[in-house]
């Protein structure tokens, strides 16, 4: 398997994870909006934080 072919499927799972994830997220807020918001910015910190933990400069 050729590298665009490889690119090409990959794009495709990702495109499939985030429209999942967006549609757990819409039935979330229908739900139970308190605790969907809590965890979608519980989610936001954490990537924040792991996003300048990346940019610390540990020398790797």
């Amino acid at each position: 398997m050729d590298d665009s072919t490889l690119r090409r499927r990959l794009n495709a799972v990702l495109l499939l994870l985030a429209a999942n994830a967006l549609l757990l997220f819409g039935i979330g807020l229908r739900i139970n909006t308190r605790w969907t918001i809590g965890v979608a910015v519980l989610a936001a910190i954490v990537g924040l934080g792991r996003r300048a933990g990346d940019d610390a400069g540990d020398g790797s």
